[in-house]
């Protein structure tokens, strides 16, 4: 009887795998309208039995293929800012912060081709005007965001660079990411190292200009704390 079970469960494991692939072809070439359960179960091959074992319709499997974007850009930035850490810890001192960025984004890249249908229906769909799905977009953009904050800060923390409000450049470098990455996964291969040497000084030297504003602001403060009589400052 257990083994039964297990059969089935594995069964259903493997139809729904087919189904999210099929999905994910489907949706990434045609759309959320213009893909019908019709398109998804004949190039699963299975039938609508098997889609409604699985999912309650349309909506519900492009729900879980949102989820597969979001959990997949997760899991790239946060094994990104792994690297780029301990990359910091273990390289000659002298190695510079955009050296050490460009192999981990070069990962971000290739793992981006490896899954450019996920990217395809981000860009078909999330810069369009459906309405129905922005808020899903959004917490994709979010939660990606949340990530590369999250390993900005533990970089600062690291003693690895000034303390900076992360929280901007983390949202630019987000949509610069997600812009590049879309862009190089229909360019041809031999372009993804300049793509990536370019994002990577544009990320470093943000990084650098921030904490150097920051670190001017907070002199600033002091000196305002310190002399609360010395008038404006000249222009």
């Amino acid at each position: 009887m257990a083994r039964e079970l297990t059969k089935r469960q594995e069964n259903k494991a493997e139809s729904r795998a087919r189904l999210m692939a099929a999905a994910r072809w489907e949706f990434a070439r045609k759309g959320y309208a213009g893909t019908s359960l019709r398109n998804i179960t004949a190039r699963a091959g299975l039938s609508t039995g098997a889609f409604y074992n699985n999912f309650k319709d349309k909506r519900d499997i492009y729900l879980a293929i949102m989820e597969e974007i979001s959990c997949t850009l997760r899991v790239i930035m946060e094994e990104a800012v792994s690297e780029i850490i301990e990359a910091r810890k273990t390289k000659p001192k002298n190695t510079s912060t955009a050296e050490l960025i460009r192999v981990p984004l070069m990962k971000i890249f290739r793992c981006a081709m490896e899954h450019h249908e996920l990217f395809d229906i981000l860009q078909r769909d999330a810069l369009g005007r459906d309405s129905e799905f922005r808020e899903y977009y959004a917490k994709i953009l979010d939660d990606f965001t949340l990530a590369t904050k999250r390993g900005l800060e533990a970089y600062i923390r690291a003693g690895f660079s000034r303390p900076y409000d992360p929280e901007m450049l983390a949202r630019v470098s987000v949509i610069m990411l997600c812009s590049m990455v879309i862009y190089s996964t229909h360019t041809r291969p031999e372009r993804v190292e300049e793509i990536v040497d370019t994002v990577a000084a544009m990320i470093h030297g943000g990084a650098k200009q921030i904490a150097y504003r920051s670190g001017v602001r907070s002199e600033s403060t002091k000196t305002v704390l310190v002399h609360p009589d010395a008038g404006p400052e000249p222009h």
